[in-house]
């Protein structure tokens, strides 16, 4: 073998060892991009899920609601398939904030938003709309079998019990019914919801 010949394959074997070098670098820089693009998408699903929770309650917010209404009106108008959505109202809910403070407040609505979750199906969906309001979107569910179910979670919510010292705080509830019509907006079965609602409040 001539020196030709032993610089052709030390040129070769140089080679080899430098694609291999190289092969490894791009499969850990892929894995390493990978790895990346895995912390960015559970960052946006945490900031998605922080966006659609409500601060107080563990439970949906508004944002959150108005969009499942209107999925519920794209199901409604393509496959007939009916949903309805139920709005309750704590009755005298400011005045337990102001003789009892608003740490009672807060136990009283988490207590109340946790049992409507619980009180639901898994395709229902339950989210505070903002103060000592809730709203519970029924999915496959006509008026009639909504206004049974909105009694129901009525006395769910009364059951719902904070001691103070050696008294029990209750609540009770108003509450009102709209379908998910596909031609309204979700604002108006919201204010159709809020409006029924207000039909049942001891004080109208």
């Amino acid at each position: 073998m001539n020196v030709h010949d032993l610089k052709d394959r030390i040129g070769q074997a140089s080679g080899a060892r430098a694609a291999s070098i190289g092969l490894g670098f791009v499969k850990d820089e892929r894995q390493r991009l990978l790895d990346e693009i895995t912390v960015l998408k559970t960052q946006i699903l945490t900031l998605e899920h922080a966006a659609d929770t409500d601060p107080l309650v563990p439970i949906y917010n508004r944002r959150a609601f108005v969009r499942e209404i209107e999925r519920a009106q794209t199901v409604m108008a393509r496959y007939d398939i009916l949903s309805s959505l139920i709005f309750f109202d704590l009755n005298g809910f400011k005045l337990i904030n102001d003789q009892y403070g608003h740490i009672v407040g807060d136990e009283l609505l988490t207590k109340i938003g946790m049992i409507l979750k619980a009180s639901v199906r898994d395709c229902d969906m339950v989210a505070r709309l903002g103060g000592d309001e809730f709203g519970v979107l029924l999915f496959k569910t006509d008026e009639t079998v909504a206004k049974a179910k909105a009694s129901s979670l009525s006395c769910r919510i009364s059951e719902q019990i904070v001691e103070v010292g050696t008294k029990n705080v209750t609540l009770n509830s108003a509450w009102g019914v709209s379908a998910c019509n596909p031609q309204d907006t979700s604002k108006q079965i919201l204010d159709r919801a809020d409006r029924a609602m207000y039909k049942t409040k001891p004080d109208t």
